[in-house]
């Protein structure tokens, strides 16, 4: 499974909507997070995101690692991966979205990803939601979820450039999947629903589509 959603990660005001993801996963949730799209940012910011994190997830009371990866020789440590094939929850929180997929793609610690989307959840944020796509604004994408570029913080007034992007885009193959913050877009398979207290949008040239908590989305529009 998949859930990805624009902005909000590990904040107040998505709690009981991460309380409702961790609800479908059959298992005991016993979570990872990474703040590996930081990477690259100061020891400050990534202790913002541990302990960010760590209060979250004490706060829902699930079993919950917060990995401390930089890069990729750090995601693909022996420790790493024994962690990830304990795990079926991991989540990616926010930063640049070109590090963290040069971080992931084409590892060890990729392949045990796929094992987790088939027995739990795959969650992102912002870069750890945009890489989840096809494509990226910039590059490409894990291919999670085929034909799509992924835009997180849409609509919101500090990201408008995100905005200016969508209609450059909006031209292209690709179906563009907006997302909105407190708001999971959710794939299981071929089912897609969306969880949380906004909207997503699937764009693609003149059409647009706006979907809220409960609505199930034909997979056509993403095909």
């Amino acid at each position: 499974m998949i859930a990805i959603t624009g902005s909000g990660e590990f904040l107040p005001s998505v709690l009981d909507v991460d309380l409702k993801l961790l609800n479908y996963l059959d298992d005991i949730p016993n979570v990872l997070t990474f703040s590996t799209a930081a990477g690259k940012e100061s020891d400050e910011r990534l202790s913002y995101w541990k302990n960010l994190a760590i209060q979250h997830f004490k706060d829902l009371n699930v079993n919950h690692k917060h990995i401390d990866a930089r890069n990729r020789d750090d995601l693909n440590k022996d420790s790493v991966i024994q962690d990830m094939k304990k795990s079926n929850f991991v989540f990616f929180s926010g930063g640049s979205p070109s590090h963290l997929y040069e971080s992931i793609y084409d590892s060890q610690f990729s392949a045990e990803l796929q094992n987790i989307e088939k027995r739990g959840i795959i969650a992102g944020c912002s870069a750890g939601a945009m890489i989840m796509g096809e494509k990226m604004i910039k590059g490409v994408g894990l291919n999670y979820i085929p034909k799509t570029i992924v835009i997180p913080h849409y609509g919101e007034s500090f990201y408008s450039w995100i905005s200016n992007t969508v209609k450059i885009l909006n031209r292209g193959k690709y179906k563009l999947l907006c997302l909105e913050k407190n708001t999971y877009f959710v794939k299981d398979g071929d089912q897609l629903t969306v969880l949380g207290k906004q909207n997503i949008h699937i764009i693609f040239k003149k059409d647009h589509y706006t979907f809220s908590d409960g609505d199930k989305i034909d997979a056509i529009l993403l095909q």
